[in-house]
């Protein structure tokens, strides 16, 4: 069957599509409009980030020098004659990670002069300790409390720029094993004092053995050590008796011995310094009157073995007539500052 359309159906129909389709976009908001509509622009956009920190570095925020002795001042170390005194660097630390984050064995500490600064250790101007390994929590959680120790000897030089150069490393915090890293500090104290010592020793006893009346001892030698950190002048005292004076006797202060029979006045026992093998009559009287001599004892810089720090002196005993017995003195080895 054949279907004829009119050709005015057929615009009909056209013109009826057409505004159907004009419709149907201006529903959907389509516009012919040549005008430009406003458009709303996007400038930025947030986005959050984020990361996990895995290990803070150590801060240590103070580091104080003390010798352990309450008695002394704030600051100042006193040194022990012809011995050793410890003194402590303790040093505060802060990190993030706790404080058993910081590596206790990692711990290092150098105590020295300032002019001096730092290097190999010696016993005048500088101590080094590489292996404190002492730390315990501080305040909270996140401090430490880190001690390094130092034996410093009696001739550590006195000054008063003595510092401590304090070192720490932490553990790498939360970190994986193959992918640690290690972060460490470093803090300098204030400076301290370790004052002056004057020192002398000497063995307690110069013993003439058994001599006869108008006998004339052997030499005896005597040496002396200067026990302190500052150079010193021998000075010498003789008299009758012990040193605390409960046997001197009245009038015995030109006694050089008490005797169990009579007395040995001064003049016969006399002594040389520094050199040996003087005859007795060249040799100097010992007297009851603080005597300073010509020898000095400058302070020790041998860490090894001792050097001018030690000298000797040398002594006879002449034993007079009208003496018996058992013969007792005492001798005062002093020491003066050799720059008074």
């Amino acid at each position: 069957m054949i279907v004829r359309i009119k050709k005015r159906t057929l615009k009909e129909l056209l013109f009826g599509v057409a505004l159907l389709a004009l419709f149907l976009l201006a529903i959907i908001g389509v516009s012919f409009n040549s005008n430009p509509v406003n458009a709303v622009n996007i400038t930025n956009t947030t986005v959050r980030t984020t990361v996990n920190v895995t290990n803070t570095e150590p801060n240590i925020t103070y580091v104080f020098v003390d010798d352990l002795d309450s008695g002394n001042p704030t600051g100042d170390i006193d040194l022990v004659a012809n011995g050793v005194k410890v003194v402590s660097c303790n040093a505060s630390i802060f990190d993030y990670n706790g404080w058993q984050d910081i590596n206790a064995t990692s711990v290092n500490g150098t105590l020295y002069i300032n002019s001096v600064g730092g290097g190999t250790a010696d016993n005048n101007h500088r101590y080094v300790n590489t292996s404190c390994g002492s730390c315990r929590q501080g305040g909270s959680s996140t401090n430490a409390s880190c001690d390094c120790r130092f034996a410093l000897q009696y001739y550590a030089n006195d000054s008063n720029q003595w510092r401590c150069n304090i070192s720490v490393d932490d553990t790498g915090g939360t970190q994986k094993i193959s992918s640690k890293i290690f972060l460490s500090d470093t803090e300098i104290s204030q400076a301290y004092t370790i004052t002056k010592l004057l020192a002398i020793n000497t063995t307690l006893l110069i013993n003439y053995g058994n001599l006869s009346v108008t006998e004339t001892s052997s030499e005896i030698e005597h040496n002396v050590t200067n026990a302190g950190n500052i150079n010193l002048n021998l000075t010498l005292r003789g008299f009758g008796g012990s040193q605390n004076g409960e046997d001197i006797m009245p009038g015995g202060g030109n006694t050089t011995m008490f005797c169990d029979f009579g007395n040995i006045t001064h003049g016969y026992q006399r002594y040389a310094i520094g050199s040996s093998g003087f005859p007795f009559s060249d040799m100097k009287n010992l007297s009851n009157m603080t005597k300073r001599t010509n020898l000095t004892l400058p302070a020790r810089i041998n860490d090894i073995n001792v050097d001018r720090d030690q000298n000797s002196t040398y002594w006879k005993l002449q034993v007079p007539l009208g003496v018996g017995g058992i013969c007792n003195g005492t001798i005062i080895f002093g020491a003066i500052d050799a720059e008074i």
